[in-house]
């Protein structure tokens, strides 16, 4: 990791030092929407974007430029719970532009009252509109198939979406998820990727997820909605779909073996196969150039030793 994204990442690390399983929300059941909702539900916090985080160096991500070309399929970037588009894959989305790759990223899941909050509403929603998404990708820049890394609540959306809903398997070539609670969560809640604003965003997250509801929490968790979807699926991989699941050893927020798929059409890979020294953690893996050169070979297919290995985050 660079010295800017370690200075970035001093926030994460300071905080997440302070967090407990007390610190967990407990999410409330949310039947129908919440526009009804408005700042006075949430007394003392102003849920308007924090300058600790918008200002942050880690904050931001490529505008979506439809009229891009490139001789790969255009990959659409799958953030993780409690995050939005300009945090999480981000720092990636940039680098995979650099190496000639069409990017695309929304915000998924989030309340209105707080949009740059995502993934907390119901994922098979949430699902829908990542669909809708692919579908606009694809139409706008004519290509056959798209590509989707996901993170986290984004690595199952990026399966859960080619599964259930209708024609997107069909235009989805390569999938890579990095850490994906497939087989029931056991810790759920925050991934940890609001952290880079330091106790402030901390503090809004906490209190949106409590006061709004997180059904996505629900859904993931061992028993939840999409947990049994994928437990009662005659496949988790569709036809033609070329998924890799990175994970971690070190992760101690989702195991790996709740992440890994024992199916044709799927390739599980362990960050430590490669990079034996990097013992990065769940939310590292957005960060992580050992990750990142797995995240190219997926995509590309092949190999190379695209970054040298590095010693991500250990949270």
């Amino acid at each position: 990791m660079s010295f800017t994204m370690r200075r970035g990442a001093f926030f994460l690390v300071q905080t997440l030092a302070s967090l407990s399983a007390t610190a967990l929300p407990s999410p409330i059941s949310i039947a129908g929407d919440v526009r009804g909702f408005d700042q006075r539900d949430l007394p003392g916090i102003n849920t308007t974007l924090p300058d600790t985080l918008r200002l942050n160096e880690l904050y931001g991500a490529p505008d979506n430029n439809f009229d891009c070309k490139s001789e790969r399929n255009p990959v659409v970037m799958l953030h993780g719970l409690s995050a939005d588009r300009n945090v999480d894959l981000n720092m990636l989305q940039y680098e995979l532009n650099r190496r000639g790759y069409c990017t695309f990223s929304q915000t998924y899941g989030a309340w209105d009252l707080v949009p740059w909050i995502g993934g907390l509403r119901a994922m098979a929603d949430s699902a829908k509109d990542i669909a809708a998404f692919v579908r606009e990708v694809k139409d706008k820049t004519g290509a056959q198939k798209i590509d989707i890394v996901g993170h986290s609540e984004g690595g199952v959306q990026s399966i859960y979406v080619p599964m259930t809903q209708s024609g997107i398997s069909e235009i989805v070539e390569h999938v890579v998820a990095l850490g994906p609670a497939i087989h029931g969560a056991k810790y759920y809640g925050f991934t940890d990727l609001w952290y880079i604003g330091g106790d402030v965003t901390r503090s809004i997250a906490k209190v949106v997820q409590d006061a709004l509801g997180c059904p996505a929490c629900d859904d993931m968790m061992t028993g939840g909605a999409v947990y049994n979807d994928f437990k009662n699926a005659p496949n988790i991989v569709q036809p033609g779909n070329k998924v890799t699941v990175i994970m971690s050893k070190s992760d101690t927020l989702v195991a790996p073996d709740v992440s890994e798929i024992d199916e044709a059409g799927a390739t599980n890979v362990f960050v430590q196969d490669t990079c034996p020294d990097d013992a990065v953690g769940h939310a590292g893996l957005m960060w992580d150039k050992s990750v990142w050169r797995l995240i190219v070979n997926a995509l590309e297919e092949n190999d190379d030793a695209v970054f040298l290995c590095d010693k991500g985050l250990p949270f």
